[in-house]
């Protein structure tokens, strides 16, 4: 699946993109399950050189903008992420109570695919513009050690933002800031034979920072820096078994070369 949807962005990027952006992501992961009085139960912690990953954005402009925008474009993305996090928390009973303190790392696989509908008023000094955007998150995590196991969170999610460029010759910084909420987040464990939890109500936000120099009128190089922050409610009980809540606050950044036709 993750072969095929990287071969599908290449081929539609190459064929018909008015620009295309390929990047190495490095990723630093924040995440948290705090029981009901706020404690941490367990927490997942890394690096940026622990994992990293693959970005391609994909931009075809589709028109003269509306609402005041000078372009409207569509942005398709999907970004692919996978190495190593560092746990810490405790062992359970089968009663899910907390026997000792328990350290161990954990393998991790994020993708994240995205489509998004940019209005954009262009001008010589500054753009500014407006994005909505549909997205799927999926986050594999195995816990590694005897006593590991897999889960596997996944949701759709919709995000409404607005975004800035400013201009000075070759150079370009920006930021963008989004809110989004997600749609029937779910997590399976493999545990038990397999437990299927319905996450409750999951939103948040990020933020983005690019910088980007135009070596001529075809390349740019363009560094990012991004955080993303999700805070995801406590599920239902399944055979006696939950999920806590949890905050995640990652970091990315992102490296990559931009090729406009």
């Amino acid at each position: 699946m993750i072969r095929v949807l990287l071969l599908f962005f290449i081929f539609l990027s190459v064929v018909r993109a008015d620009s295309l952006k390929i990047a190495g992501t490095f990723f630093s992961m924040d995440y948290e399950e705090r029981a009901a009085n706020g404690n941490i139960l367990d927490s997942e912690k890394s690096n940026f050189k622990d994992i990293y990953g693959l970005e391609l954005d994909y931009v075809k402009v589709m028109g003269s903008g509306s609402g005041g925008a000078n372009e409207s474009s569509l942005e398709l993305s999907v970004d692919y992420s996978k190495g190593n996090s560092d746990y810490d928390g405790f062992l359970q009973s089968r009663s899910s109570t907390i026997l000792i303190p328990f350290k161990s790392i954990t393998k991790n696989t994020i993708i994240e695919p995205k489509i998004r509908w940019n209005e954009t008023n262009k001008g010589k000094l500054y753009d500014v513009g407006v994005f909505t955007s549909v997205g799927y998150r999926y986050w594999e995590r195995n816990l590694g050690s005897q006593y590991g196991y897999q889960e596997k969170y996944s949701w759709f999610y919709g995000d409404i933002g607005l975004k800035t460029l400013f201009h000075d010759a070759n150079w370009h910084i920006g930021f963008e800031v989004a809110y989004q909420a997600a749609y029937n987040p779910q997590l399976h464990a493999q545990t038990n034979g397999g437990l299927d939890f319905d996450l409750g109500n999951t939103s948040g936000y990020y933020y983005e920072i690019p910088l980007s120099y135009d070596i001529n009128e075809n390349y740019s190089i363009e560094v990012s820096y991004k955080v993303n922050h999700w805070d995801i409610e406590a599920s239902n009980v399944v055979s006696g078994y939950y999920e806590p809540k949890s905050v995640t606050d990652n970091q990315k950044i992102n490296i990559g070369v931009v090729i406009k036709w």
